[in-house]
């Protein structure tokens, strides 16, 4: 095997490949290849061709660096504002915050809050209307059903519609679940789940959840 890498390394070096491509393609380190392919002459083409290769390598790698930079910059300005949200003392907007950090998704890109119980739905989509601005249209909702009966998964879609005040177009497909075979007892109104896409909410929730907590999670910018 070692040998037939040594083989496929010095071919793809005389077609002009760069180190670190071969390295790559072939799942080795870069210093075995550089050992097998150091007496191999490349022609002045193929090293004016090499040369343009990491020029452009290295104009992308400044661009994804830059790009990564005002991302971050941007995260920490919204955790900045949830901060100072915190600081207000709002208590719908502190009950709203501790809620997701207990039972959130920490995704960085949008808000997810699953649960069962009704009152802790009611009070999350309160918080997410009266203390962030998140408008109706903007709330998608994801049912987890433990019957696979038509009937009976339309009846858990409007039961949670009518218990969130929302609109049947902002369910997404009711999925489902099935229930354990050791525990028999299931959900009657299965479970729910509310998704909003936005960087900006995510982020000042999680600058909330650091003001309220007295506490720096820098984790949490990347």
């Amino acid at each position: 095997m070692k040998r037939q890498l040594r083989i496929e390394a010095r071919t793809l070096r005389q077609q002009g490949i760069s180190v670190r491509e071969i390295a790559e393609r072939l799942g080795i380190s870069k210093s075995s290849v550089s050992l097998w392919v150091r007496d191999i002459q490349l022609s002045e083409e193929q090293v004016q061709h090499l040369k343009q290769q990491q020029r452009s390598f290295a104009a992308q790698n400044a661009g994804a660096q830059a790009n990564r930079s005002k991302h971050q910059s941007m995260r920490l300005a919204y955790q900045a504002a949830g901060r100072a949200k915190a600081k207000e003392g709002r208590p719908l907007h502190l009950a709203g915050c501790m809620l997701y950090w207990a039972e959130g998704a920490k995704d960085r890109s949008q808000l997810y809050f699953v649960n069962s119980d009704p009152n802790m739905l009611m009070l999350f989509v309160r918080f997410l209307r009266e203390e962030l601005g998140v408008t109706d249209e903007a709330l998608h909702v994801r049912i987890h059903c433990h019957s696979n009966e038509s009937e009976e998964m339309r009846r858990v879609e409007q039961y949670w519609i009518s218990l969130l005040r929302l609109s049947p177009t902002s369910l997404g497909k009711t999925m489902h679940k099935r229930g354990s075979n050791i525990v028999h007892n299931t959900l009657p109104n299965g479970i729910c789940g509310i998704r909003v896409h936005s960087t900006e909410l995510v982020h000042h929730i999680f600058g909330a959840i650091q003001e309220y907590g007295g506490f720096d999670n820098p984790a949490w910018l990347f």
